[in-house]
């Protein structure tokens, strides 16, 4: 072998020199230093199965992106009159023949521009209508999230009997309010409560009532419902086992708590609040676009308005109901990673929450001087069959969601609209049931937004201080984590790993929790979560029934008698 740098240097095997010779070891110095450096194993390992990659990816990433679709259902029942000429010319007409032979007001109803997710027009001599902001006139669409509890929330409730008017003021940490009515069932004596909204009991509860009745407090449940069909959750009985108290008796009203085991009654009494919802995104984040070809199965109310048959004499077709759907997304991530729920534990839902923004102005006069909001709110005691509810009563000053009013002035008039909200504004939700040795939620009631016509500009022939009007619920849950129906226990200093939500039972020495679902988990009951998962984040699809109710019940024609099923030959 030879050298190139240097021809004059050889190296030759001994028998290659001459015959004979021996064969030689030859030592070469060799330099220790190297620039070479040795691969780590972890280095070059990786995960070559794509499935159990992307299935770490997921239970990683805590991003997400909601989007959905809004189907919006309403009945415009509520009609009247205005001055305010724009207003006046733009109504779907219910007199046009006597108001222009008799002379009376024009009377109609707003048309149906003013409740849809997607205005196409504006109101003719109104505010000019800018097309780009089609979606933002009429609603507000939030993420939100429950972040805390509020256990002082004022509530009523209002009895209407043949012998009268009961009224229960209470705070919500007093529990379920009922009243009473005596009854029997198979010759037994039982005393009936009809609560005002879910009582979230099963047979073998107990109930720990506000007021001492005959020296008690604690009374088992002995039936769920009475003979009425599907009230087993706002209706249940206790044995009369012969109660003097007339607190016990008809009409009577109060509250109650759940209590799981009677025996163990501190720490299975349920606990009862008010969620606080938590802004988490702008009005701008969303955005709401047409469907093209969907529609909901309730049909478009169209009307020709005869140019003769209108106050300012030119023709048009009016809307009264349509039946659009619209598409919402919103283009933020929201990262939960920092974010724990109203009980301390990790986020397992976020909300979509609709607010009525009525920018065109025919909603939202905060009526009372110096109130800053014109939206209500109010729960389902707050509903009665055909009448409505003093709850309502725009005096009323716990009645109000905390949504900042603004207002303009246009054509000499005031027209009031619900400020857009900030990130980190708090909003009021639905009244919860939680028990701690349950590690579980309730929802027992959810919240209903009221909005009411301004008598300024739209006068609907209601009482001042208790205008009619819509309710709607304005939030709407999107899972993105299930937590296990079934509860895990551990004894007290024998079990490791113990989640730092979980409930110590100083009763039984045993910590209690659920565990949370792992992304794409279903168990065998279908509980669990499986949202598509695309570049770092969980894509959840919510679909939303928007539904606007009149304030009376009976207005939805409401119906409360049970039909017989048909029956023939076949049956």
């Amino acid at each position: 072998m030879s050298n190139k740098k240097n021809s004059d240097i050889r190296i030759v095997r001994g028998e290659d020199r001459f015959a004979g010779a021996s064969n030689t070891d030859l030592l070469i110095n060799v330099n220790l230093e190297s620039k070479e450096k040795n691969l780590i194993e972890g280095d070059r390992s990786y995960i070559l199965n794509l499935e159990q990659r992307f299935d770490d990816e997921r239970q990683k990433s805590t991003k997400f992106r909601i989007a959905g679709k809004i189907t919006n259902i309403f009945n415009n029942i509520i009609s009247g009159q205005t001055t305010y000429e724009p207003f006046r010319n733009s109504l779907f007409y219910v007199n046009a023949y006597n108001a222009v032979s008799l002379g009376s007001p024009w009377q109609g109803y707003p048309q149906y521009d003013e409740f849809t997710f997607f205005r196409t027009r504006g109101i003719e001599g109104h505010i000019p209508f800018i097309n780009k902001s089609a979606s933002s006139y009429n609603w507000m669409t939030y993420v939100t999230y429950a972040s805390g509890n509020n256990t002082t929330q004022n509530l009523r409730q209002t009895v209407n009997f043949e012998s009268g008017t009961s009224v229960n003021n209470f705070v919500v940490s007093d529990g379920v309010p009922y009243y009473i009515i005596n009854t029997q069932d198979r010759g037994k004596n039982l005393i009936t409560f009809y609560c005002g909204f879910k009582h979230n009991l099963s047979l073998g509860d107990w109930i720990y009532t506000k007021d001492e009745i005959n020296g008690k407090r604690y009374f088992e449940v002995y039936q769920l419902g009475d003979a009425s069909y599907d009230n087993e959750m706002s209706v249940f009985s206790i044995f009369n086992y012969g109660f003097t108290d007339p607190l016990f008796g008809n009409y009577s009203i109060g509250n109650f708590k759940k209590v799981i085991d009677i025996n163990n009654k501190e720490e299975t009494t349920s606990q009862y609040y008010v969620r606080e919802h938590k802004v988490l995104t702008k009005n701008t984040h969303s955005d709401l676009t047409k469907l093209g070809y969907e529609t909901n199965p309730f049909p478009v109310k169209k009307q020709l308005e005869y140019s003769a048959l209108t106050p300012n004499n030119i023709e048009r077709v009016s809307i009264k109901d349509g039946n659009n759907s619209v598409g919402f997304s919103f283009d933020k991530d929201i990262d939960i990673n920092t974010l724990r729920d109203n009980l301390e534990r990790p986020l397992s839902e976020l909300f979509v929450t609709i607010i009525n923004k009525g920018y065109m102005g025919w909603f939202n006069n905060p009526y009372v001087p110096n109130n800053t909001t014109g939206v209500q709110v109010g729960w389902d005691l707050n509903f009665l069959k055909d009448t409505v509810d003093e709850w309502w009563d725009v005096n009323n000053t716990t009645n109000r969601d905390n949504i900042p009013n603004g207002s303009y002035e246009y054509n000499s008039n005031t027209f009031f609209y619900n400020k857009n909200l900030e990130i980190g504004h708090k909003l009021m939700g639905a009244i919860c049931d939680y028990n701690d040795y349950e590690q579980k939620e309730t929802v027992l009631s959810n919240i209903s937004h009221k909005i009411s016509y301004n008598p300024q500009t739209f006068d609907n022939n209601s009482i001042n201080t208790l205008p009619n009007g819509y309710a709607y619920n304005p939030h709407y849950n999107v899972p993105i984590r299930t937590y296990s129906d079934y509860l895990e226990v551990g004894e007290e200093n024998s079990v490791d790993l113990v989640p730092d939500y979980a409930f110590l039972s100083k009763y039984e020495r045993q910590w209690r929790w659920r565990d949370l679902y792992p992304y794409g988990y279903k168990d065998t009951d279908g509980n669990g979560i499986d949202n598509p998962f695309l570049n770092g984040a969980h894509y959840p699809f919510k679909e939303i029934i928007f539904l606007l109710t009149p304030m009376k019940r009976n207005d939805n024609n409401y119906n409360n008698v049970i039909f017989a099923p048909i029956s023939d030959d076949c049956e």
